[in-house]
């Protein structure tokens, strides 16, 4: 579904399909464009992440295309779609095998526009974007839209629209642009194979995925650094402050971010082993100046070499135990700020599925919530580990659905993560 322009442009520069029509993005929230009606007389199927009127797929394109039949789509519409999109790479590469050769795309992205976020808002498209992420496709019909109802201006004619439709306010100090909003709208054609404009430096990956094949290029890049980092024991190697914290350098790195960018006063660690990670927190809490400390549980103290610290709180115990998890949420004053529990201790699935089950319960809204070494039984190490962490997640999300919120973008900030499906806020 789109708004009145979209629909304006379609029945202008595409009002007939000569095949199937794809609506990605197709769900009706009671306020949209209808283009549906505009393609009657061919199949027509309405394409969204979640089940809605007018959908009549469920699928996540930046997963796969799953059964919708490649090159079977003469017209494919993608209105207010792209810019909700995390891996918009991975999305425009299996639109392009949905759609025909010789079959269009109608694309139509914000340029100049607000923060929206449905589930959330990730970026902005200029034509020359859109071009660089379809590169099959030969574009044509390049239009601004205003959120003025049929507002149109051709790109190809006034390029530099953006910038002279700004208006000049004075303030103090000078005077301030304001930009309108604006949508860009384009539509393209798919070449046949052999016609297709041959890679650049501008899109290299596309070359790349001839040698890796289906699964992102991304991901093997990933999952090698991973099994190096894992399997040359470089992980049992990491130190901070002398003590050892067996983590990965850029999940630490996300973590004191997550500390610091949520206000996070609280951490509890489930599983101390050496300390060097409590320590490690200790520091991040104390760079913020919070109020709070950290709560750092183990089954014993054997291997820990830290015993004192005026920010660490060290309890020895059952991190799965209902009664522990009530004990150490109890020490939380009722006024606290934003907690943070790592979950780093047994990693058998029926270890960590107890851990979610005591633990999550009682946070709070907005709590944040990271279960370490999901990376284990093939994902992508130790595939002779057996179910642990990943498999854990899976069953207590499945049993709780809505409790808590997949920060998947978090996540994957550095590309390689001990806790893949692991880092969560609490709904």
């Amino acid at each position: 579904m789109g708004d009145n322009n979209q629909l304006f442009f379609l029945k202008r520069h595409a009002p007939r399909a000569n095949g199937p029509v794809l609506e990605i993005g197709s769900k009706d929230y009671g306020s949209t464009a209808d283009f549906r009606s505009s393609y009657r007389d061919v199949p027509y199927t309405g394409l969204d992440l979640a089940a809605g009127n007018n959908v009549d797929v469920v699928q996540d394109l930046t997963e796969g295309i799953g059964a919708l039949p490649p090159g079977h789509f003469d017209l494919a519409i993608c209105c207010s779609v792209l810019e909700h999109v995390d891996r918009p790479w991975e999305f425009a590469r299996n639109v392009t095998r949905l759609v025909r050769t010789g079959g269009r795309l109608y694309m139509s992205v914000p340029w100049v526009w607000r923060f929206h976020a449905y589930p959330d808002d990730y970026f902005r498209y200029s034509w020359r974007g859109i071009e660089a992420l379809f590169p099959d496709f030969e574009w044509s019909h390049r239009y601004y839209s205003t959120n003025v109802e049929d507002e149109f201006i051709a790109i190809d004619e006034f390029p530099d629209a953006d910038n002279r439709m700004a208006l000049m306010q004075p303030v103090e100090g000078g005077q301030r642009k304001h930009l309108p909003y604006l949508m860009v709208n384009m539509i393209g054609t798919k070449r046949a194979a052999g016609d297709a404009v041959p890679r650049t430096s501008e899109s290299p990956d596309a070359d790349l995925r001839r040698v890796f094949g289906d699964k992102p290029v991304e991901q093997h890049i990933w999952d090698g650094y991973m099994a190096w980092f894992y399997h040359t024991n470089v992980w049992k190697q990491m130190r901070w402050h002398g003590v050892r914290t067996l983590k990965l350098p850029s999940d630490m790195w996300n973590y004191q971010e997550i500390i610091h960018e949520r206000g996070v006063d609280w951490v509890i660690e489930c599983g101390t082993r050496h300390g060097g990670s409590a320590l490690f927190f200790a520091d991040a809490l104390a760079g913020r100046d919070a109020p709070g400390q950290v709560i750092s549980i183990e089954i014993d103290a054997q291997a820990r070499q830290v015993e004192q610290h005026p920010r660490i709180r060290f309890m020895l115990g059952d991190s799965g135990a209902p009664a522990m998890a009530r004990e150490v949420m109890g020490m939380l004053p009722a006024t606290r700020g934003t907690a943070f529990l790592i979950l780093d201790s047994d990693h058998s699935k029926a270890h960590v599925l107890r851990e979610l089950e005591a633990w999550v319960p009682l946070m709070r809204k907005g709590d944040y919530l990271v279960v370490e070494d999901t990376n284990v039984n093939g994902h992508p190490v130790r595939p002779d580990f057996g179910p642990g962490p990943w498999e854990a997640v899976e069953a207590f999300v499945s049993a709780n659905p809505g409790l808590l919120i997949h920060d998947a973008a978090r996540e994957r900030k550095f590309g390689a993560t001990a806790a893949p499906n692991g880092h969560f806020i609490r709904n």
